[in-house]
């Protein structure tokens, strides 16, 4: 196949770090055909960030290399999900007069720049700048002022930075994995957003938790706008800690138990079932916990996580519920004790319509990779559309870009 038709998304996570490799079909917008996928265990990373450049790019090299072996095809450009707790998000505003009393593109670019135009520590660099709504004159709330008459016009733009640090680690790693081209770079959860969440669920409200090993992503959408995006550092290797330590057993133990055993809440678990604890040698003796027990600990943690998320969800209403993506979205009872503690309706998150091998990635935790994968190909398309159409480059037009692929 051609290799321009060639999209892949690098999901780097705390503990296992994913490539999804697809193929764009011909006829579709928001669509890709899946046709390879690898993973690897993640090195040299805590809570999303990079802490060791040589190890972080040893794992994205096998990663890599078990993507390309599915799919037959050497990847030479990546569209790349970033996270950890260094991005934040903040609504910003801009205000222009309106030269000839109705707005057109110009007025518009203009208004985005000067929504833009905020002061930014040294430390910091502006990932993403997507619109969220005008103000024309008294009248708010409006989507498209193009064409639209008023002297003044006000943007509202929802802005995300990261770290310089921790951005500049993450792109020397993916440099020193032998990845030539990184075409962009995304915060994760918005990524996660384009494969699970509909255009009607952002449009009546709904929040995306993705709940990874070190972290809590959270992205919350009403009126088809980003209202709020955040991270938490706590995720599922806090449960697999208080299981270690509650229990006495190792960090592999624990592991193994929160996956195979662990239910996070209590009321669906037989009080009467037990299970042994996997023995590490010889000569220690079986042991015997009650599920309940295990349940119990994973329960307290998940509650709190959960408490985190309902803050961070701020009484917005949100009629489209919560959905839950991530390698901990699986977990048995988190579904229904999210929907206790947060008084909402809980879904978990699976991919929506992809093609191709589709067997391989229908699971949460390839939300954000084949998030990326779409992000990147609708960037793809947006910018030969704009070549066809023989315009400028300017900023203007990449905020059009990003603002047609959210649907703003």
């Amino acid at each position: 196949m051609p290799k321009q038709n060639i999209i892949a998304g690098l999901d780097i996570g705390s503990s296992k770090i994913s490539v999804v490799v697809g193929n764009t079909l011909h006829g579709s917008t928001q669509k890709i055909g899946v046709i390879g996928v690898g993973h690897a265990p993640s090195e040299g990373l805590r809570a999303g960030v990079v802490v060791d450049i040589n190890q972080t790019a040893e794992a994205i090299r096998k990663a890599i290399a078990n993507a390309e072996l599915m799919a037959g095809v050497k990847i030479d450009s990546v569209c790349v999900g970033i996270s950890g707790d260094h991005i934040i998000g903040q609504t910003s505003h801009g205000v222009v007069s309106v030269a000839n009393n109705e707005i057109s593109h110009d007025d518009v670019d203009r208004a985005m720049i000067a929504a833009k135009a905020i002061s930014i520590p040294a430390d910091r660099e502006i990932l993403h700048v997507i619109q969220q709504n005008f103000v024309v004159d008294a009248q708010d709330r409006i989507r498209e002022p193009i064409g639209m008459s008023g002297a003044r016009l006000e943007a509202y733009a929802y802005i995300i930075t990261g770290g310089t640090t921790a951005i500049q680690n993450l792109l020397n790693s993916i440099e020193k994995a032998g990845v030539p081209i990184v075409e962009t770079l995304v915060a994760a959860p918005l990524a996660a957003t384009q494969a699970v969440v509909s255009r009607d669920e952002r449009e009546v409200g709904i929040a995306l938790v993705d709940i990874g090993d070190g972290t809590t992503e959270i992205v919350i959408y009403k009126e088809d706008s980003i209202q709020h995006t955040t991270v938490v550092p706590v995720g599922g290797q806090h449960v697999t800690n208080d299981i270690a330590q509650y229990l006495k057993v190792t960090l592999p133990e624990a592991e193994e138990l929160k996956l195979h055993r662990g239910c996070a809440w209590t009321e669906l678990v037989d009080p009467s079932e037990v299970r042994s604890i996997p023995v590490t040698s010889e000569s220690t003796p079986p042991r015997f916990i009650d599920r309940v027990e295990l349940a119990q600990i994973i329960e307290y943690r998940m509650a709190e996580i959960l408490e985190v998320i309902g803050y961070e969800l701020d009484d917005i209403p949100l009629p489209g519920g919560l959905v839950l993506t991530g390698g901990t979205a699986l977990m048995d009872g988190l579904q229904e004790l999210a929907e206790a503690v947060l008084q909402l309706r809980v879904q978990v998150g699976y991919p929506r319509g992809l093609q191709g091998l589709t067997d391989r990635v229908n699971h949460p935790m390839y939300a954000t990779g084949i998030g990326l994968a779409l992000y990147g190909e609708s960037l793809r398309r947006q910018e030969q559309e704009h070549n066809a159409r023989h315009s400028d480059g300017g900023v203007g037009n990449f905020l059009q870009r990003i603002k047609e692929w959210f649907g703003y």
